[in-house]
């Protein structure tokens, strides 16, 4: 089994703090082979690449393909920059450049390629799910249940809410107790008809909600039941929810 290369810690950290986007533009990322070492007892998968797709449609797929290669990793693993910018870096460099193209021409500032590439080829400060390649492993091992015909089923329906609802979920704690993100998918999959036009103040009023309750209840020892059944009695306001004016700025009543 040949064994899946990674970047020294070290290495990451002076990758990080010295990006020139240049070397973001071309075919390939021009890294130092001696700062690669071998992760022990992870697989390194063959054909990932090819099973991925680069546009905002593909990101199912491509966030199931790389689960599924990688689903052995431990979530606290998962964490971590070790397997992640290398993969951004090395094996799946030219599907990051064509999901996340950086912007040039003179209206674009150094400070804004860097802060793009930095957002994208390394760990998003503050929105976990944005963090493009361990992003898309993440929102798959949450939605992700083995308990059902389809596991993908609730992986399906996140993936149709959209990106506001995945960066609003993506910055809450909360969303990484995966009981919590598995509740609220399957209320969304008993309403479907909810996540079609207009989900994302219904989406943005659903996180404000769970925020105001974690004042007041540890959610992250709480089980799926409970994150349906609140959402259940708030079936009514959500389904007349229409526009973003209804929920920015406003109490929500828990």
């Amino acid at each position: 089994m040949a064994l899946q290369p990674v970047f020294k810690r070290g290495y990451i950290d002076y990758l990080k703090n010295n990006i020139k986007p240049e070397a973001y533009l071309k075919d390939h990322f021009e890294y130092d082979p001696s700062q690669v070492v071998r992760l022990y007892g992870v697989a390194h998968p063959q054909g990932l690449l090819e099973q991925l797709n680069p546009t905002p449609d593909g990101d199912l797929q491509t966030a199931i393909a790389i689960y599924e290669a990688y689903k052995d990793i431990t979530p606290l693993f998962a964490q971590q920059d070790d397997l992640w910018v290398y993969l951004t870096h090395a094996d799946l460099f030219d599907y990051v450049k064509k999901r996340w193209p950086i912007k040039t021409g003179n209206n674009i500032s150094l400070v804004e390629q860097r802060d793009f590439i930095s957002n994208h080829w390394f760990r998003h400060e503050k929105h976990l799910f944005r963090t493009s390649i361990g992003g898309l492993w993440w929102q798959v091992y949450l939605t992700i249940d083995d308990t059902r015909d389809n596991p993908f089923e609730l992986t399906e329906i996140y993936f149709r809410c959209g990106q506001d609802f995945h960066q609003r979920f993506g910055e809450l704690s909360l969303i990484r107790h995966k009981e919590a993100m598995i509740g609220v998918l399957e209320f969304l999959n008993k309403h479907k008809y909810l996540i079609k036009k207009g989900f994302d103040p219904k989406g943005q009023y659903i996180s404000r909600l769970f925020n105001s309750i974690g004042g007041t209840k540890l959610l992250s020892s709480l089980q799926r039941d409970y994150f349906t059944q609140v959402l259940e009695k708030k079936l009514a306001i959500i389904e007349n929810i229409t526009g973003r004016d209804e929920v920015q700025n406003k109490e929500i009543s828990i």
